[in-house]
Formats: structure tokens, C-alpha cells, sequence
């Protein structure tokens, strides 16, 4: 099992807004059996990652791409994803290419999102939460 977490210094807060945003670059990829990437903050994928993701705020960049679960309060989904997206806000851009099941509190699909999969309201909030202990 693989895991990659972002602990914040204890006490600070992560809806701080000057807490800087973490970034996999467009030149990092990450593949592994049973990964989970953890963030108490935001994290801004431009890379390539295998695993699950959890965080307060997950966006895949254009370009990028995420095979496995992402589960964030806010999730931006601009490059591809293939897998399930579990979030309170989740937002297909434009050019994203989306084969998920996404289950959520409020959903957006922009005009020229390409997206394949189910659509399911969350029944209560532990539902979207991410795990970031």
C-alpha cells in the first residue's frame, strides 16, 4: 500500500487563503497498488496518477489524468478522469473527458465536457467527505 499526504502544520487551517495550493507537475507520473494521495488543502494534478485522491480541493489540469477514485469537497475536472468522483461541488470543464461515476451535492457540466457514466445525489454528506486523517 502507498501512501503520499500533505500534513499541514498542526493547528492551520486549510481554508486559509493564503495556503498555498500542492502541484504534481505535468512531468510526474504515480502508479501503485492501493495508492492514496491525502491533502488537507488543495491539490492541482497536471501529471498522471493511478490511485485515489482525497482532498479539501482536487483539480486535474488540462492534460493531465487520474485513473481511481478522487474524493474532495471541491473537485475541478479539466483533463481526464476514469474511475468515481465523490464530491460536494464537482465541475466538468470544457475539454474535460470524463468515464466516472460521480456521486454529489451540486453538479456542473460545461458545454464540451465529454462525460460517460452514472449520476447519483448524495444521500448525506459522510458520502462525498474526504478521508484526510
Amino acid at each position: 500500500m502507498g501512501i503520499v499526504s500533505n500534513n499541514p502544520t498542526p493547528g492551520y487551517s486549510s481554508a486559509s487563503p493564503d495556503r498555498p495550493t500542492s502541484i504534481l507537475g505535468p512531468d510526474i507520473s504515480i502508479f501503485g497498488e492501493q495508492l492514496i494521495l491525502k491533502t488537507k488543502g488543495s491539490l492541482l494534478i497536471q501529471g498522471h496518477i493511478e490511485g485515489d485522491v482525497h482532498g479539501e480541493a482536487v483539480t486535474v489540469d488540462n492534460g493531465a489524468h487520474v485513473k481511481g477514485v478522487i474524493t474532495a469537497r471541491t473537485i475541478a475536472i479539466q483533463g481526464g478522469v476514469k474511475g468515481e468522483l465523490k464530491g460536494s461541488n464537482v465541475i466538468l470543464h470544457e475539454h474535460s473527458v470524463v468515464e466516472a461515476n460521480i456521486v454529489q451535492e451540486k453538479l456542473t457540466i460545461a458545454e464540451g465536457a465529454h462525460f460517460e457514466g452514472s449520476v447519483k445525489k448524495a444521500k448525506d454528506a459522510s458520502e462525498v467527505t474526504p478521508d484526510l486523517s
